[in-house]
């Protein structure tokens, strides 16, 4: 039995009996992939609006129908979510194993250059001061939160874009 399921012209139809786990799944596969591309970061995130779209196009296609905005939104933010987690669970990973002293201390050194020539020197005193033990929660902690609150929005915005391109049917709701 396919997935697809077949509606009539003018009918409104039930969300609550259409699968979202199989849409979600596969953006957010689509996000964790494009999140290991440095260029989606330097293009403003763009994998996790891409994801959003994939994970409204996805349902609406599956189920040949027009979702609304709030659901597209839902869709793209929960994807999008998913897929930074998996992404940034192998960065936490490689970055609690790969990032040795001998790298923190080369970027250490660079970080002092600079707070010296910008004339900081309460910062680059600061900076001397901090071990890696110190500084890797508190790059998992930023990168978790940003990447959240980015997702979160961004997949939102893509999965609105996705609902209203993909209008393949009656209405769900």
């Amino acid at each position: 039995m396919s997935d697809m399921n077949e509606h009539e012209e003018g009918e409104i139809v039930d969300l609550d009996t259409c699968s979202k786990k199989k849409s979600i799944l596969i953006a957010a596969a689509i996000v964790a992939v494009l999140g290991f591309v440095g260029y989606s970061y330097i293009f403003l995130c763009i994998h996790y609006i891409i994801g959003g779209f994939a994970a409204a196009g996805s349902f609406a296609k599956r189920h040949s129908i027009t979702i609304s905005a709030g659901t597209g939104a839902k869709l793209g933010a929960v994807s999008s979510f998913l897929g930074m987690l998996v992404a940034f669970g192998v960065f936490a990973i490689v970055f609690f194993n790969g990032f040795t002293e001998a790298d923190f201390e080369t970027a250490r050194e660079e970080i002092l250059r600079k707070f010296y020539e910008d004339g900081q020197p309460e910062a680059a005193e600061f900076a001397e001061n901090l071990t890696l033990e110190q500084v890797r929660p508190l790059v998992v902690g930023v990168m978790l939160a940003a990447g959240s609150a980015l997702s979160l929005i961004q997949g939102a915005l893509g999965g609105i874009i996705g609902a209203s391109v993909f209008k393949r049917g009656p209405k769900a709701q």
